[in-house]
């Protein structure tokens, strides 16, 4: 399958660089290369139906949406009737797997003919995301926001279809967002970047080629590594490992996760940068999170920030009472968890997490009325008390993000309960494969200078006007070729690109 990591892709890319550059001074034109292009990579990676899937579905959001603008008295009704579609394609053909053997079962109760169940649907390629983008993008021209004017046609299908973002987000909306914001910290709403006629430029170049090779590292070479050395094996068949070798695995799948997504968003916001568009930062060290409110301020920021907007306020956020916002927090993550995937195991994730931010919201509460302090004080109290406070923090919430990511690592709920199983079984029996102890301290060394690795590269835009251009050519290309040597064999694909 194609692949951004692939040399198919880097020379196809440096060619479509320098057309796409012919047309500096005229952007429209630019969009038009975009959508050609990026409907050109979603057939060789999906092939036609992806393509005829999204040509369709864009067509029917353009509609709508100058319907929206003709009809002001049904404007609710044709933005009722946009959300649902695109609900009902997301559903067809992301929950259809889960639904078919339920329908099967039903027909086969009134001996009613079931054989046209038997078809797979191919999930379509970037349908999660251009979906949500959909929603978003018709609920913006239905409140008439200012940073939002209506698309024509040609940058509408680009908005969609956009490669940077189809294949695994970040969920570039097209208006500015609170909480999404590039990596200059500027907001970062598609929609002024796409009906510009003012011509663009590269933005930030050095920057842009030190996130392609931090990204190459961080996926080709950091998490492949242990893929391939801890976390596939051990997954695969957890009765034969032993309790720590599957701590390890468990421990080592979160930091995988990380390395392989974040690296993902970062390669497609350098990308976005050489093609003149600003993207939102998808993650801002998850890994050193306090409590599980905290994590997701920080992790997969342009998803949690979308489920906020478009599922926890519309259900009434926190205005209904304590009891009915925890209750909203629930369902949000629960739709969450689902977003991911059509199994049980999705289900229980986002369950968990709802759960997790509900307990922490009870523990906010009891802390406030035994203490007589504010709301305010009494949020993360414990990790504000003392340095120790603060560490015990974080590792009590990446162990809870890190079991709960079983369920998300594995297939199904059956097999995500047999990693349980062996977790607490094979402490006695089953003797060590390999020394689980090696990478539990790699894990907790890694997890030590992450701060300040993390310190490092938040002040990269800055860091890199001092550094001339030409500077930066040797030791880029010299870690390029280190890790085209020393990464696993193989084209790896990007874990968050299945969803």
């Amino acid at each position: 399958m194609f692949s951004f990591l692939s040399i198919e892709f880097a020379l196809s890319f440096i060619l479509f660089f320098a057309i796409y550059w012919v047309f500096r001074n005229k952007p429209q034109i630019q969009n038009l290369i975009l959508v050609i292009t990026s409907y050109l990579l979603v057939f060789l990676m999906a092939g036609g139906l992806a393509i005829i899937i999204l040509l369709v579905f864009s067509l029917i959001v353009y509609l709508i949406s100058i319907l929206m603008d003709r009809y002001v008295l049904i404007k609710k009704k044709l933005l009722i009737s946009g959300i649902v579609i695109t609900l009902i394609q997301l559903s067809i053909f992301k929950y259809y797997d889960f639904f078919k053997p339920i329908v099967s079962e039903f027909l086969d109760k009134f001996n009613l003919d079931n054989s046209g169940l038997a078809a797979n649907l191919i999930l379509p390629l970037g349908i999660s995301y251009y979906s949500f983008q959909a929603i978003s993008y018709l609920v913006s021209r239905y409140r008439n926001e200012i940073d939002c004017p209506r698309f024509n046609l040609i940058q509408l299908l680009m908005h969609f279809s956009f490669f940077v973002t189809i294949t695994a987000g970040p969920i570039a909306r097209a208006q500015n967002a609170k909480g999404l914001t590039d990596i200059s910290g500027q907001s970062c709403g598609m929609s002024t970047q796409i009906t510009t006629n003012q011509p663009r430029k590269i933005l930030l170049p050095s920057l842009a080629l030190i996130l392609l090779v931090l990204a190459l590292i961080k996926k080709w070479w950091i998490a492949g590594w242990i893929a391939d050395q801890w976390v596939n094996p051990v997954f695969a068949n957890p009765m034969q490992y032993h309790s720590l070798e599957i701590l390890a695995a468990i421990y080592g799948y979160t930091l995988q996760l990380f390395l392989d997504f974040s690296g993902y968003s970062e390669m497609m916001i350098a990308f976005g940068l050489l093609l003149g568009f600003r993207l939102p930062v998808n993650f801002r060290a998850p890994l050193l999170a306090h409590n599980i409110r905290d994590f997701w301020d920080k992790w997969h920021i342009s998803l949690s920030t979308w489920i906020r907007d478009y599922i926890y306020i519309p259900l009434g956020g926190s205005r209904g009472g304590f009891t009915l916002t925890q209750l909203n927090l629930v369902i949000a993550m629960v739709l969450s968890g689902i977003w991911h995937g059509s199994g049980w195991n999705f289900f229980i994730w986002g369950l968990l997490h709802g759960l997790a931010l509900v307990l922490l919201n009870i523990s906010d509460k009891v802390y406030q009325k035994v203490f007589k302090v504010d709301i305010k004080h009494a949020r993360d109290a414990f990790a504000k008390s003392s340095w120790i406070g603060k560490t015990t923090s974080i590792f009590l919430t990446i162990t809870f993000v890190s079991f709960c990511f079983v369920f998300f690592r594995a297939k199904t709920f059956e097999e995500a309960l047999q990693v349980f199983r062996a977790l607490l079984s094979n402490y006695i029996n089953v003797q060590w494969t390999s020394n689980p102890l090696y990478l539990l301290t790699l894990l907790t060394i890694a997890w030590m200078i992450y701060p300040f690795v993390y310190r490092a590269l938040s002040n990269l835009s800055s860091y890199q006007r001092k550094i001339p251009r030409y500077a930066l050519l040797v030791p880029l290309f010299t870690i390029f070729i280190t890790i085209i040597i020393c990464a696993p064999s193989g084209i790896p694909g990007f874990i968050y690109a299945n969803f």
